[in-house]
């Protein structure tokens, strides 16, 4: 049989999939604790983003490199805001597609757009630029739909080998309005009754840290996860780096960065001895 969480509280900091983390949480015997830490905000509406709509409609860009799920679905709902999907879509089928990971793939699916390219897990930037050694990219015009921030390793990597690369971020990550379930969390953690955190993207790190600032808690929050009587869980190495440079421990990372991976192995480090 699977492990279970028996009984014990896990607290997530997940927003996009909450439903979900909370169901495989209770399917394998722990209890949930929702306390989000991030909100999309979409920036669609830019110059920026109506010249890279311009530049794939027009045929000027020769592959598009899209690395979130969010950014992906930000890119096509601009399209149809300017009535410009299906010419959109018709330019990508003409075009080179690399998906960073399953979630910008799943939504190019959707829309069928086919996906040459996708890096092997865990997805991180180093295991981008290994699998685009493949493709030509030398005077060709790529297009990057920005990961949060600037994916440094990508851009310079792109332009080392030629490519005249043009990024442009469709998103960012704010604060939610309600960050009262993240002060519960807090109050929860101080008072022993979360077993776990589990952090499933690397920008709800510091996000999360900066709502614990902002209530002048993060000396505290800092304290109770390096400690041994709360586990932190990292979904895979994006993540866990993300963690580590914040000074944070990491006492769970699955093998496949998965959430249904993250959860069976926060079961099985719970086991008693």
């Amino acid at each position: 049989m699977p492990a279970s969480l028996n009984g014990h509280t896990i607290a997530y900091v997940e927003a996009r999939f909450q439903s979900e983390m909370g169901s495989l949480i209770t399917r394998h015997g722990g209890v949930p604790y929702a306390a989000p830490v991030l909100q999309e905000i979409y920036a669609t509406d830019t110059p920026e983003v109506a010249e890279l709509i311009d530049d794939i409609c027009g045929q000027r860009v020769e592959i598009a490199i899209l690395q979130t799920g969010v950014g992906t679905r930000a890119l096509f709902e601009a399209a149809d805001a300017q009535n410009r999907l299906p010419e959109l879509l018709a330019a990508l089928d003409g075009m080179t597609v690399l998906a960073r990971s399953p979630k910008p793939a799943a939504v190019l699916r959707r829309n069928k757009v086919r996906i040459d390219l996708m890096p092997p897990e865990p997805f991180t930037s180093e295991d981008m630029v290994e699998s685009f050694r493949s493709i030509e990219f030398a005077g060709r015009r790529v297009a990057v739909q920005a990961y949060g921030g600037p994916n440094s390793l990508l851009l310079r990597t792109l332009r080392e080998w030629g490519a005249d690369v043009q990024e442009t971020s469709l998103y960012s990550w704010g604060l939610p309005d309600d960050v009262s379930p993240v002060v519960g969390m807090l109050d929860r953690l101080d008072a022993g009754e979360i077993a776990a955190v589990a952090f499933t993207s690397q920008p709800q790190v510091p996000n999360l840290l900066s709502i614990a600032a902002n209530a002048g808690r993060e000396d505290a929050l800092r304290e109770r996860l390096n400690s041994d009587a709360v586990l932190v869980a990292s979904v895979g190495p994006v993540c866990t780096r993300r963690l580590l440079q914040n000074e944070l421990k990491v006492d769970v990372e699955p093998d496949h960065p998965h959430m249904g991976n993250l959860v069976l192995a926060l079961a099985e480090r719970l086991q008693p001895a």
